[in-house]
């Protein structure tokens, strides 16, 4: 999901302005290592001609991007295996089909090719340009991003299989994901099944939530004990302001940040919960991470300040505030925007339109004390007005009266279990685990792990662990990414079986 765009954060610091919200989505990049310079070949780029609305035909086509790689490729009748497109243009850089990802880990062990779609809208996959008014974004929604993938796989003419010995009816492909992906996996064998032959969803966020609290809870578990003492320290001192003080308290407090006056309550309060979504982004292998660099401002541990390390005790919300506001104040010349900023109001109409929310902010119930007050869904409800007016027929879902319990209801969100090899992946410190089918709050519990439709959750992992085969360094990891591979290897040569074929001719 969103990955934090800091860059835009702290200009809305500087200059009080509205940003989108801090709904940190899934970007490859954070996720997928560049491909290693011995990787054997460059995956190939080719266009699609995709419908622009699988309902009505008769509107044509746009170019999709995807790109393919035939390394592993066992020959005609050999398994695909297809990465469900995510809410990000897809940078060339990242397409990595070596075994130094789980993708190309599948497709290794299966002799299988392996393709990455790029999503409806996004990068060089546009109907409309950059020309993204509330008409344009119409087709833009989750049963046309379901339904191209069943079109794409269907139709697709791929260069090494001329003959199409490797389509759905005669091969089986394999469909994988994380996060949005992930879901779009999951919601692709729920809504559309028969395409695809198995399914990985790892860190898939199934459940549609309105105010989700909850995203913050496993932030504040995998925090240092005193980092999460003085946040939540810092940002109660912050709440006692916003809501008690006096307008020169106020803007006192935003000058600390060197944000405007005129910054409004909830904004401010959105950047400060910010820089908290940098932790989705931890890998195993990741090192000194800007979350931890953050935490060590929070505990006044930066070159030079001479200040002995706290204990779980923490240095107090004076100095917690202080070293945070410095933490924020150095890095206001650093870019970390993962995306073209013009393809910022893509990932917001899904939150608005279909609606999916997932807002991140502070809701009756919160528990984990890291999230001001001031930051609630109204005011994501109000950007979501302001990005997107009506014009005559054409608005937005939230604006049509629709609601997330409408989207759970059609995609059997969390309960939807009765699957057929579909594997789920998740992490214990992922923010979005709450969203998934190992929350705790999903009724009857976390799923529990079948035969049929295994459930790994990797140990004090944070978001999409098991894409990056590195990180199997950790002894968590490597028995999930493992055991993933090798379920997968099985279900695939089921297929063979069935069909009275063998992986290394299926036809």
């Amino acid at each position: 999901m969103r990955i934090l765009v800091l860059a835009a954060v702290l200009a809305e610091l500087l200059v009080g302005s509205s940003a989108a919200g801090n709904s940190h989505k899934y970007d490859r990049r954070s996720h997928i290592p560049a491909r290693p310079n011995n990787a054997t070949a460059a995956p190939i780029a080719g266009f699609f001609d995709q419908l622009i609305d699988h309902n009505n035909p008769s509107l044509g086509t746009f170019k999709q991007r995807f790109w393919w790689s035939a390394d592993y490729y066992g020959g005609p009748g050999s398994p695909i295996i297809l990465e469900a497109p995510g809410e990000a243009a897809v940078d060339d850089n990242y397409v990595n089909h070596s075994n130094s990802t789980l993708t190309g880990l599948f497709a290794q062990t299966n002799k299988a090719a392996a393709i990455t779609l790029e999503h409806r809208y996004w990068g060089g996959s546009s109907p409309v340009g950059k020309n993204f008014t509330t008409q344009n974004l119409q087709h833009l929604n989750l049963d046309n991003s379901i339904q191209d993938l069943i079109y794409f796989a269907n139709n697709v003419y791929l260069p090494f299989d001329s003959r199409g010995d490797s389509k759905p009816n005669k091969a089986p492909w394999v469909l994988t994901g994380c996060s949005y992906p992930g879901a779009l996996t999951a919601w692709t064998n729920v809504l559309a099944p028969g395409t695809f032959w198995a399914y990985h969803a790892s860190s898939a966020v199934v459940q549609a939530v309105s105010t989700f609290w909850e995203y913050f809870s496993p932030i504040e578990q995998a925090m240092p004990r005193n980092c999460s003492s003085d946040f939540k320290r810092l940002i109660s001192h912050v709440d006692d302001v916003l809501f008690n003080g006096n307008t020169q308290q106020k803007q006192e407090l935003k000058a600390l940040f060197n944000s405007s006056s005129n910054t409004s309550d909830s904004h401010f309060a959105n950047v400060l919960s910010s820089p908290l979504g940098v932790w989705q982004n931890t890998h195993f292998t990741s090192g000194y991470t800007k979350f931890t660099q953050m935490c060590d401002y929070v505990e006044n541990q930066w070159a030079g300040s001479n200040v002995t390390l706290p204990g779980p005790e923490g240095v107090g919300a004076q100095r917690a505030l202080e070293g945070f506001a410095k933490w924020m104040r150095e890095r206001n010349s650093t870019s970390e925007s993962q995306e073209d900023p013009n393809d910022e109001p893509l990932w917001m109409w899904f939150l608005c339109n279909e609606p999916f929310e997932w807002w991140q902010v502070w809701g009756p119930g919160s528990d984990n004390g890291l999230v001001s007050k001031a930051l609630t869904r109204d005011s994501f409800l109000a950007h979501c007005k302001s990005m997107f007016p009506t014009v005559g027929d054409s608005t937005y879902g939230l604006n049509k009266g629709r609601t997330v319990d409408q989207v759970n209801l059609k995609t059997g969100g969390w309960n939807h279990v009765n699957t057929t090899r579909l594997m789920w992946v998740n992490g214990e410190y992922d923010p979005w685990t709450p969203a998934t089918v190992s929350s705790k709050s999903r009724p009857g519990g976390p799923l529990k792990s079948t035969k049929q439709a295994p459930v790994w959750v990797i140990p004090k992992a944070a978001h999409c662990n098991d894409l990056n085969v590195g990180n199997r360094i950790n002894e968590g990891a490597r028995e999930v990414i493992d055991g993933v591979v090798s379920q997968m290897k099985e279900w695939v040569a089921d297929y063979y079986k069935q069909n009275g074929t063998s992986l290394a001719n299926g036809v």
